[in-house]
């Protein structure tokens, strides 16, 4: 008698897996409408920072448009990065930090919705039963029958 109390969540969960029929894409990137010309180095330095990690600070000037632009920037970096590779990666957040600061950007984005209109969707129907329990009485179940 105790199965005819889970009926109802059984009966409940039948088509729960259906498909969605389209996928959402978007994409965003950002140029810059200038460059730099060169960049010279004014201080690196490489520091223990914590446990086994240790961190790169560059400081840097770079030149547009004539003119020289101060910037700084760091990068923590694990045992398996060379001490180079981590430089050069806070170099690039320097030079990123002075480009969004001096030259214009343009942000261009494209979305795409790709919907797959050629297979067929599920049918799902929905019926109500009046089901006898033992204890709670008469109940109206709710069943959800879908075809595949």
């Amino acid at each position: 008698m105790k199965w005819i109390a889970i009926l109802p969540i059984a009966l409940l969960s039948t088509c729960n897996n259906v498909a969605p029929a389209c996928d959402y894409q978007s994409e965003e990137t950002v140029k810059f409408q200038g460059h730099i010309e060169s960049v010279r180095y004014m201080d690196k330095k490489v520091y223990p920072y914590h446990d086994d990690t240790r961190k790169c600070i560059v400081k840097i000037e770079s030149r547009i448009d004539g003119e020289w632009y101060s910037s700084s920037a760091q990068y923590i970096f694990g045992p398996d990065m060379s001490e180079d590779s981590a430089c050069g990666l806070a170099e690039n957040r320097a030079k990123v930090k002075v480009m969004r600061e001096i030259i214009p950007e343009t942000l261009t984005s494209e979305r795409n919705l790709q919907c797959n209109l050629t297979t067929a969707k599920k049918s799902c129907k929905v019926v109500y039963m009046n089901v006898n329990m033992p204890v709670l009485g008469e109940q109206k179940v709710k069943l959800t029958t879908c075809e595949e």
